[in-house]
This record gives C-alpha cells, sequence and structure tokens, in this order.
C-alpha cells in the first residue's frame, strides 16, 4: 500500500458487499456523467461476474470506494483473455496512479489464471486515455471498431460515434521486433488549424512506410465544444486511417502527447518484423 498525507491507505481489492457493489454504480455515474440507467452495470451481473470467472476489483481509501475495475473471460482471436470492461477513478483521483494499479491488479490476476491478455476498448480520441493504456502501460492497438456501441448519451460520448480502439496488453513483458525506420514517419492524419481541414495519406504512401503517425485532437472535450463539425470530420478521418494502417499491417505500438497549447497529440504505429 502506499501512505498519503491526506487520504488513507489505497487498497486494491475484490469488491465483496451489495454495499460496496452499489458504490460501483455510483462512481460509473459520476465519472462518465451518467443519467440513463440503462448504461449501468446491474448489481446482480457485477456479483455474477465475480463468482463466476470474472473481476470486480474496488480501490479503497479506507471504507470509500475511490474507483473500480470490471472484467470477465472473453476470446480474441481465438484465445481466452480477460475482458476488462470498465475502469473508472473518482476525478479528484484520476492522475494519483489509482487506475494504473488497477490494471497492474488485472494483469496479476489474468496471469495467475494462465491467460495470456488483458483487452479492453476505449475512444480513439482521447488523448489522456491513449497516453495511459500506450504509453504508461504498453498495451498495443490493432483493432479498430466503428461505432461500437451505438449511439450514447453520457457525457464524454454525445455528439460522436461510439468508435473504439480494442487495447491489447500482454501478462508478460516480452520484447517485440519491428521493422527498421526509413526515412521520417508518415503522418496519416495531418490538420491545418488555420482552414479546419485534413490532409489524408494514401494507400500507397502506406505500403512504402514503416513508421506512421495518426494525429488525434490534443483536447477533444474543448474542441467538441468550439468546433463540433471538426470533430465529427476528424472522427471520420481517424477511423478511415487508422483502419487502413491496420489492415496494412501496422501496430499502434505508442502514445505521443506533446507540451504546450498548440503542441500535437498522436499514435505511434509501426509494421512488426514478422507478420
Amino acid at each position: 500500500m502506499t501512505a498519503s498525507t491526506s487520504y488513507p491507505p489505497l487498497m486494491i481489492r475484490p469488491v465483496e458487499t451489495v454495499a460496496e457493489y452499489r458504490a460501483v454504480q455510483q462512481v460509473q455515474r459520476r465519472v462518465w456523467g451518467i443519467t440513463d440507467e440503462s448504461y449501468l452495470v446491474p448489481v446482480a451481473t457485477l456479483i455474477s461476474v465475480q463468482h463466476a470467472g470474472g473481476l470486480v476489483l474496488g480501490a479503497f481509501q479506507g471504507e470509500r470506494l475511490v474507483g473500480f475495475s470490471f472484467g470477465y473471460l472473453g476470446r480474441v482471436r481465438g484465445q481466452w483473455v480477460l475482458y476488462s470492461q470498465l475502469t473508472g477513478v473518482e476525478s479528484g483521483l484520476q492522475d494519483g496512479g489509482v487506475g494504473g494499479r488497477l490494471k497492474e491488479a488485472q494483469r496479476g490476476w489474468a496471469r495467475a489464471e494462465g491467460l495470456a491478455l488483458v483487452v479492453w476498448t476505449f475512444d480513439p480520441l482521447q488523448a489522456g486515455n491513449a497516453r495511459f493504456n500506450l504509453h504508461r502501460l504498453g498495451a498495443r492497438c490493432r483493432t479498430y471498431y466503428p461505432d461500437y456501441f451505438g449511439e450514447r448519451t453520457d457525457a464524454l460520448s454525445a455528439g460522436l460515434e461510439s468508435d473504439r480502439l480494442l487495447a491489447e496488453w500482454p501478462v508478460e513483458d516480452a520484447p517485440r521486433a519491428w521493422r527498421g525506420d526509413t526515412g521520417e514517419p508518415l503522418r496519416l492524419v495531418a490538420f491545418d488549424r488555420e482552414r479546419g481541414t485534413f490532409g489524408l495519406a494514401d494507400a500507397a504512401e502506406l505500403k512504402r512506410s514503416v513508421v506512421a503517425q495518426l494525429d488525434i485532437p490534443p483536447d477533444l472535450a474543448a474542441l467538441k465544444g468550439e468546433r463540433p463539425d471538426v470533430v465529427r470530420a476528424w472522427q471520420a478521418a481517424v477511423r478511415a486511417q487508422c483502419s487502413a494502417a491496420f489492415a496494412a499491417g501496422y501496430v499502434a505500438m505508442d502514445f505521443v502527447r506533446e507540451p504546450g497549447a498548440d503542441a500535437r497529440a498522436y499514435y505511434v504505429l509501426r509494421q512488426p518484423a514478422e507478420r
């Protein structure tokens, strides 16, 4: 456990009581701004998954639940994995390492169960999540799902189709070989801030390159408030270019978020040495 001068020590453990499962629902409401009750995972489902081979973890400060993760057994390309459906942390603690500890606990559980991967989906346009998943944890992405959940009305998703990337996180830190660099990285999406337009790489450029960069909005929420039309166009560009890159064999293996008001935020995609 890690001590804090302001809060009780943080403990990660399985959720146990009905009151704790209800607290998981309350965290869901607050983290995602949920007003439609149909989006909440029912308490009965949480309990059933916990007792039937899945995992519902809580992050507790004393008796208070401040974060959780909810996962169950699934299959990706024919192998059993821990499918992490939800991980949420109270807003005031999201930069305090709680999410990382929850994910590490999921990974440890999956390893002990003999599973090869922990997987989950996330919004490709959310720079904070992308950096956490790929840069902080070391997950990889090679699958893009257009409008995965259909229309959603929660605060983070309203106004856009629910596109998702599938993050794949091996339970062991095995090194992976990548094809060598041959020149400057290919920019799959180049955004012109003044005109609000996009330049897109074509299929021939994808074949000639082995390293590519895929730009997304550095601050999605701010851009949605100012230019929702640009955000929708950006989502369409990311969907097309990311899908094309994955089809050509690329894997999203890192994420860069540059400092500064006009800085870029982008995925780094590479060609594996073995296809």
